[in-house]
C-alpha cells in the first residue's frame, strides 16, 4: 500500500472512531475528572478539576469544564458555588484559549447561562449583539414565572410579552406587544409600541430604556427588567 494510501486509511479510521485530529493530550487528574463528568458523577469530577487547577491554575480545560459542572448544578437549583465564580472559570478558560470563546456559545452545558450579560460578554460579543442575545425578564413573583419578557431583535424590532389574568373568569394569558426600537445613545433607546397594555396608565406609544449590563430600565414600568429570571421560584 502507498504512503498515500496508509495516510487516508488512517485519516478515516480516525474520524470513523471520532478520534479527534490534533486533540492535546489530558493531564492524568482532567482525564479522571472527564471520565466522571461523563458518567455524571459530579462530585468525582469537581474534585479532579479542582485538583487540576491546584496543579495549573490558568489550565484553560480545567477551568472551562469545572464551569460546566456548577452550571449543571445551578440548572437544578443546587449552587455548589455563584455564577459570579462560574463566570471567573469561564474568563480564565477564554483567555487562555481563545476558541472556547466560540464553543461557549453553543455548549448545552452552559444554556442557562447563555442569555446572561456577563457570559456573552466572555465570549466576546459586543455590547449591541449582547443586548439583542438576551431575553429580558420582568420580576417573579410566583409559579407562573416571569411577569414580563422583552426580546430585541437585531431589525430593530422588539416584542413584550406579559403574564396576565383574565378578568371575567381568571384564565392565565399572555398577551403579545410589538413595537420598534432606536438607538439614541450607547445606553438609551428609544421605544415605540404598536399598542400598549391597558394596564399602563400612562399609554404614551413612544417611551425610553436606559440599559445598563444586566438591567433594563423602561419609562411607565414600575419594576425593571434583568437578564435572568428567578429560576427557582416556587
Amino acid at each position: 500500500m502507498t504512503p498515500i494510501k496508509t495516510y487516508l486509511l488512517s485519516l478515516f479510521l480516525l474520524i470513523g472512531f471520532g478520534i479527534p485530529l490534533n486533540s492535546e493530550p489530558l493531564s492524568e487528574t482532567n482525564q479522571k475528572a472527564i471520565d466522571a463528568f461523563y458518567q455524571k458523577n459530579w462530585v468525582q469530577a469537581e474534585m479532579w478539576f479542582k485538583e487540576s487547577l491546584k496543579k495549573n491554575p490558568n489550565d484553560p480545560y480545567a477551568n472551562y469544564n469545572l464551569a460546566c459542572v456548577y452550571t449543571i448544578h445551578l440548572s437544578q437549583c443546587e449552587n455548589l458555588t455563584e455564577e459570579q465564580d462560574i463566570f471567573q472559570l469561564l474568563q480564565n478558560a477564554v483567555t487562555y484559549k481563545k476558541t472556547y470563546k466560540s464553543l461557549m456559545l453553543k455548549d448545552k452545558d452552559l444554556s442557562l447561562l447563555r442569555n446572561t450579560y456577563r457570559f456573552n460578554e466572555i465570549a466576546g460579543l459586543n455590547p449591541k449583539e449582547i443586548f439583542t442575545n438576551i431575553i429580558w425578564y420582568g420580576p417573579s413573583p410566583g409559579a407562573y414565572g416571569s411577569i414580563a419578557e422583552i426580546k430585541f431583535d437585531s431589525n430593530g424590532s422588539f416584542e413584550l410579552s406579559l403574564v396576565e389574568f383574565r378578568e371575567s373568569d381568571g384564565t392565565l394569558e399572555k398577551p403579545k406587544y410589538r413595537g420598534k426600537y432606536q438607538w439614541i445613545s450607547e445606553k438609551v433607546i428609544q421605544l415605540e409600541f404598536q399598542k400598549l397594555p391597558s394596564s399602563l396608565p400612562n399609554q404614551t406609544k413612544k417611551r425610553q430604556a436606559r440599559w445598563n449590563k444586566n438591567i433594563l430600565e423602561i419609562d411607565g414600568f414600575d419594576y425593571h427588567f434583568q437578564d435572568t429570571p428567578d429560576r427557582c421560584s416556587a
